[in-house]
């Protein structure tokens, strides 16, 4: 079903009720203004004859009197357009000396007898000729109106008019209330409607909407100023003849229905967006503008291009024209400052591309190479060293490049070489284990047994930790709940911490959930590698530190146990593959846990630090706080494991 504000029948019925509904707001407002004047609603109600209609029709007849009389016309001629039968007003003109100079036949009876005065420069005397006053002389005319009003004239409307007025009396403010009310309810409608066509809920322009605003508003500027001209006219010293009162009728009516067209097309044009683009001001101004922004870019170009030369030439010109003022060699000197000028701008030039070249290899652009040619020697033997350090540092990255690819495809090859063989061996220990062997037989099953797992656990090491080196883990960013994490982590390692006469304390905010920017995953790993380097190395019968807390920006896990060999490394160094706490390797420890541990924070685009303190070792991990739990995730460097 379509909506009401995309219905064009309600569309089309509301335009007709705005107009409709404005007209007799407009017209009842007016009756109500004049009936207030007329005393209709005080209790001494004037006649016809007393009331403003009357006189205003009275004195633009006996205006235009005078005015026919001054510019030349017969007093018969006049007297004749008033005379009985067409029109109900009947006059006696007289000049500035009080002389007769025409009139008409007094009506039988006279409802209105009144005079007026008009004063001019220029005037006739009785016998018709003109003279000039300095100071105006005036006209009188004595007005006459007939009762009752029988002539077809503007008594006889005014007078159908002020009967119409009468007969409402109060009623006029009901309906100028009814007509201002449906007039409001319409147009908020065809506001809301401006736009909406059929089942879209797209806003589609008309042909009245896709006029350049601009020359719209113009268009609609001078359509209203000429039709307010023709209705002031038209209403001019209140002459209110048939033609001018449709004049002022219909000029009403053409001004309300363009300010209805200009709001409805300004209410699609906002709704729309982007109205301004809608206008040829708006282009002209985006013409300059792109105009004026090439021309500030060319110069700046030019500007950038050749900034040492420009200064050394300019520079160099300043200096030139102070001594060449006080010399006498004038010419040659010109002609050697020229010269100079020349030699010194290009030696500028040569500098600038060795400076441009330095830039590009200390950005990393290896591939950027300095043009040589039409240099002197020592810039050109400058330029060739720094192509040479270019393509030597290229040769050296693409050597080391290979050298760690080599390495990680070593470090797989022969882990999963081993494992084959080893795999072997821990089935048949286990085998062997099953069998009822005595004496030195089952110590050896248990060592073989023992040393397998170790070699195992190695091999796993091993390869996790070159994936982890080059990126080559999975790595999914989310919104994590880090206590809850550590928790989790705490409890899969209770059962090895209590083998390791440990008590593991967690500090954590209260009544405040901690939210990470991390993969769970791998910050699983994390602490698993802590904890479990914590259960190898720390001294029994101590506590396992494990401090949760954040600022504005970032999240800081802090795990600190006491070691139970001394630690004279540094704590780098023990981040270091195959490096351990205690030097007499005594431990089960394949020395990678750390190193590993830092390769997956750093996949999380986080900070893993070491510091030790005497024998208080204390592990950090830093990374982004999440403020929301519904942070999207997102994947970062890093390839699918295999």
């Amino acid at each position: 079903m379509t909506k009401a504000t995309h219905n064009l029948g309600i569309k089309v019925t509301c335009i007709f009720l705005v107009m409709i509904a404005g007209m007799t707001a407009f017209f009842s407002i007016v009756g109500i203004l004049f009936a207030g004047e007329s005393g209709i609603f005080s209790d001494q109600k004037k006649s016809y004859y007393d009331t403003p209609w009357c006189e205003n029709t009275t004195y633009s007849y006996s205006d235009n009197v005078v005015r026919w009389y001054v510019d030349g016309a017969g007093s018969e001629e006049i007297a004749q357009f008033f005379s009985n039968g067409k029109t109900n007003f009947a006059f006696e003109l007289y000049d500035y000396n009080g002389s007769l100079v025409t009139k008409s036949e007094k009506p039988e009876k006279i409802g209105l007898t009144t005079s007026y005065s008009f004063y001019y420069n220029e005037a006739r005397d009785a016998n018709g000729e003109y003279r000039y006053f300095d100071v105006p002389v005036a006209y009188t005319v004595v007005a006459y109106v007939a009762d009752p009003l029988a002539a077809p004239d503007n008594y006889w409307l005014t007078y159908r008019l002020y009967s119409l007025t009468m007969s409402l009396g109060y009623w006029l403010f009901l309906i100028a209330l009814v007509s201002l009310l449906v007039l409001a309810v319409s147009f908020i409608y065809l506001l809301c409607a401006a736009g909406h066509r059929g089942e879209s809920e797209e806003i589609v322009l008309n042909v009245q909407d896709r006029i350049p605003l601009d020359v719209y508003l113009l268009l609609w500027s001078g359509t209203i100023a000429l039709t307010t001209g023709i209705i002031s006219g038209s209403a001019y010293y209140g002459d209110l003849d048939i033609s001018r009162m449709l004049a002022v009728f219909f000029g009403f009516f053409i001004l309300e229905a363009l300010t209805l067209a200009l709001l409805m097309t300004m209410s699609a044009r906002l709704k729309k967006g982007g109205w301004w683009r809608n206008a040829l001001l708006y282009y002209i101004v985006k013409f300059f503008w792109m105009v004026c922004k090439a021309i500030l870019s060319t110069i700046g170009d030019a500007i950038h291009a050749l900034p040492v030369t420009w200064k050394v030439a300019v520079g160099w010109l300043v200096i030139s024209s102070i001594y060449l003022t006080s010399t006498y060699a004038a010419g040659i000197v010109m002609i050697l400052n020229f010269v100079l000028l020349i030699v010194f701008c290009s030696i500028a030039a040569q500098w600038q591309k060795l400076s441009r070249a330095g830039k590009q290899l200390s950005a990393g652009n290896l591939e950027y190479k300095v043009d040589t040619r039409r240099m002197f020697r020592s810039f050109r033997q400058h330029g060739e060293d720094l192509n040479n350090i270019s393509e030597g540092i290229a040769i050296a990255l693409n050597q080391k490049m290979k050298s760690e690819r080599l390495r990680t495809e070593l470090i797989t090859n022969v882990s999963h070489d081993i494992k084959t063989p080893l795999t072997s061996i821990i089935n048949y220990v286990d085998l062997l284990k099953k069998e009822e062997l005595t004496g030195q037989a089952s110590a050896y099953i248990e060592v073989l047994d023992r040393q397998s797992r170790r070699l195992k656990k190695l091999t796993e090491d091993l390869v996790e930790a070159s994936k982890a080196s080059t990126g080559n883990i999975h790595c999914s960013l989310a919104c994590t709940d880090i206590v809850e994490l550590v928790q989790q982590a705490v409890g899969e390692y209770e059962e090895k911490l209590e083998a390791a006469q440990l008590e593991a304390i967690i500090n954590a905010p209260e009544n405040e959930i901690v939210y990470g920017l991390v993969d769970g995953n791998l910050m699983w790993r994390v602490l698993s590698n802590l904890l479990s380097n914590a259960c190898k190395y720390s001294q029994p019968n101590t506590r396992v530190y494990l401090q949760v807390k954040q600022n504005a920006d970032m999240v800081f896990i802090t795990v600190k146990n006491v070691s139970r060999d001394q630690l004279n490394i540094d704590p780098d160094e023990l981040m270091e593959r195959f490096v351990r706490g205690d030097s007499s390797r005594s431990t089960e420890g394949s020395g990678l846990g750390l190193n590993i541990a830092r390769s997956l924070v750093d996949l999380q685009k986080g900070k893993f630090t070491l510091s030790i303190d005497g024998d208080l070792f204390k592990a950090q991990v830093r990374f982004a706080r999440a403020s929301l739990p519904e942070t999207h995730p997102q994947t970062i460097a890093g390839e699918a494991e295999n």
